[in-house]
């Protein structure tokens, strides 16, 4: 039997295979990382998954004040034409994508609403 970190595993291989990712990763709205997948390797994954899951909660807290509305998702554009997207899944998780230059943000976007359902069903 699979174990839970090995389905969110293969849910980040699956979102890979969209195109243009650069690093995936699933986090705890609390900041502790589950799962990852860093195609360069030099993601330093606890300072990573404490920082965007930080970067989330301000948002929401800034987006509750003045609308009384939680984000879905979260678009940083870097100086490098990066974008690092976090996607809301569900109360207890965050999945972090970092586009490549070349990425389809769209085509992107379009696949966390169903990575974010199967990120749900797991957790």
């Amino acid at each position: 039997m699979e174990t839970k970190a090995q389905s969110l595993e293969k849910v980040l291989d699956d979102l890979k295979k969209v195109g243009g990712i650069e690093l995936s990763a699933i986090v705890s709205r609390q900041g502790l990382l589950m799962v990852s997948k860093d195609s360069n390797g030099n993601l330093s994954n606890e300072a990573f998954a404490a920082l965007t899951a930080t970067l989330y909660m301000s948002a929401e807290s800034t987006t509750l004040r003045l609308k009384e509305q939680k984000p879905k998702s979260i678009i940083v554009e870097t100086t490098e034409d990066k974008h690092l997207i976090t996607y809301a899944a569900g109360n207890n998780a965050l999945i972090v994508v970092l586009v490549e230059k070349d990425g389809v943000i769209g085509l992107i976007l379009n696949e966390l609403i169903t990575v974010a359902e199967k990120v749900k069903m797991i957790i």
